[in-house]
């Protein structure tokens, strides 16, 4: 089974499925099993999509799909653009990451230290399901407000994306042993990257036109 998270990217779009509600120790998440795939979605904002990016209760979440036994994570992430040349509409299939945002471990209490990272043949994947940009470095801040224009001049610098919530869910895959890897849709220039306002209402819309994009690549994935 095949654990697919989503977030903006995929805002209003109806799953079809059985809703179930698993419960783990971090606390309780509603999640969709596919009727006719292998494949569990878990909106990462909550059913409603009303948890904002820094109270996301990830440690839960990943728990859930881990008790669910599904044998690989993909994170669906919206994201800003870093770089000029990588424009709102790219699909990106990011190779690593940076977490400048909220670490959130399952390893509070005992020194374990994991080497996180994305799985290989996962994201492979997913670069062929989507025809995506191969490489990428997604760069995560804590969110929920945008970034300054003197912060994204800082992390242009060693990233290509930014976004406030995959980190976190692909580390926390890594110390669980999930397979993991990420298909990240880009729906606007950062801050001061494009010389104009940085506009949430543009966001949403650009969001919006990546969902068909998005469902289609999920479809080639679980189908």
């Amino acid at each position: 089974m095949l654990g697919i998270i989503t977030g903006t990217s995929l805002f209003g779009v109806a799953f079809e499925g059985r809703r179930e509600t698993i419960k783990t120790e971090y606390g309780e998440v509603a999640v969709f099993v596919a009727d006719d795939s292998d494949a569990i979605f878990l909106p990462r904002h909550g059913v409603a999509m009303n948890t904002p990016p820094h109270r996301i209760n990830h440690l839960a979440n990943i728990r859930a799909l881990e008790k669910s036994g599904v044998a690989g994570v993909i994170c669906i992430a919206s994201t800003g653009s870093l770089k000029p040349e990588i424009a709102p509409g790219t699909i990106l299939v990011p190779h690593d990451y940076i977490n400048f945002g909220r670490h959130v471990t399952f390893y509070d209490m005992e020194i374990r230290h994991v080497v996180p990272g994305f799985d290989e043949p996962l994201r492979e994947k997913i670069i062929k399901a989507s025809g995506g940009k191969e490489n990428g470095v997604y760069v995560q801040t804590r969110g929920p407000r945008f970034e300054t224009k003197a912060e994204i001049a800082v992390l242009r610098q060693y990233a290509d994306v930014v976004g406030m919530t995959m980190t976190n869910e692909a580390t926390l895959c890594s110390e669980a042993e999930i397979p993991v890897a990420a298909l990240c849709t880009v729906d606007n220039y950062a801050n001061g990257v494009s010389g104009q306002e940085l506009d949430y209402e543009a966001v949403i819309e650009t969001a919006g036109k990546n969902r068909a994009i998005v469902t289609d690549v999920i479809s080639r994935l679980i189908g």
